[in-house]
């Protein structure tokens, strides 16, 4: 596990340089690099009570800082490139580290705001329904009909929504439902599926189609279909109780 520890407010070195940077409100890229460094050098050297185990990166850093300076003052060039976090090979390699953890750090915000907007998400893992296609009796029928049937009452939901709505409360359980599709059946026996809608908004469809799945299950309502694409029927398979 990686510990991100502050120091004066600061997460590591590059992101005390990059203050420093800000400070002087120049670009990165045109940053006067001797003078970072040696700004860089009078900050760490103000914090004399510091842990030696924490400040450990930033002096290594300074060191780093200081053979480059050394290097820039006597043109020099490393024969072998390093590449490691804090190594820094030359002015161009230190400008493009900043640069690069600029990026990275304007990125934390946005990336915490996604996350607090992916929170307000819930999902739910499919379930296997294949328990429900031994209680449709007619040998046309299948599943797929009744998933598309609902499709059809969702779609119908959809275009019957007015442009402007009011938000209501209502409680809708699939045992409430249950109860309305009997007192349905007990007086017509048979009802075409799109019928069995008393409306079509999006919470009232899904418990009435749990309450006629649940309904098929138990061997209380028989699904029917003449052919393909036609209307699906449900027929009372037993007496109905109000």
């Amino acid at each position: 596990m990686n510990y991100i520890i502050n120091v004066n407010e600061f997460e590591g070195p590059f992101d005390l340089l990059l203050h420093l940077v800000k400070t002087k409100q120049v670009d990165i890229k045109t940053m006067n690099t001797t003078q970072i460094i040696e700004d860089y050098l009078k900050y760490i050297h103000t914090w004399q009570d510091l842990n030696i185990d924490i400040a450990s990166e930033y002096l290594v850093m300074a060191a780093e800082l200081i053979h480059l300076k050394s290097k820039m003052i006597l043109n020099l060039e490393d024969e072998e490139v390093v590449d490691d976090e804090f190594s820094i090979n030359s002015e161009d390699d230190l400008k493009t580290k900043l640069e690069e953890y600029e990026k990275y750090k304007n990125l934390v915000p946005v990336m915490n705001d996604l996350k607090l907007s992916r929170e307000e998400y819930f999902t739910k893992l499919p379930e296997n329904i294949s328990e429900y296609q031994n209680s449709f009796n007619n040998s046309n029928l299948t599943i797929n009909d009744l998933q598309k049937a609902l499709e059809n009452a969702l779609l119908r939901e959809m275009k019957m929504k007015p442009l402007h709505t009011k938000i209501t409360t209502k409680e809708l359980s699939v045992t409430d439902k249950i109860r309305s599709i009997r007192k349905i059946l007990k007086n017509k026996k048979k009802i075409a599926f799109l019928d069995i809608f008393d409306n079509f908004e999006k919470k009232n469809v899904i418990v009435t189609f749990l309450a006629i799945l649940n309904m098929s299950k138990n061997q209380e309502i028989k699904l029917s279909q003449k052919d393909n694409f036609s209307n699906i029927l449900i027929e009372s398979r037993k007496a109905i109780w109000s």
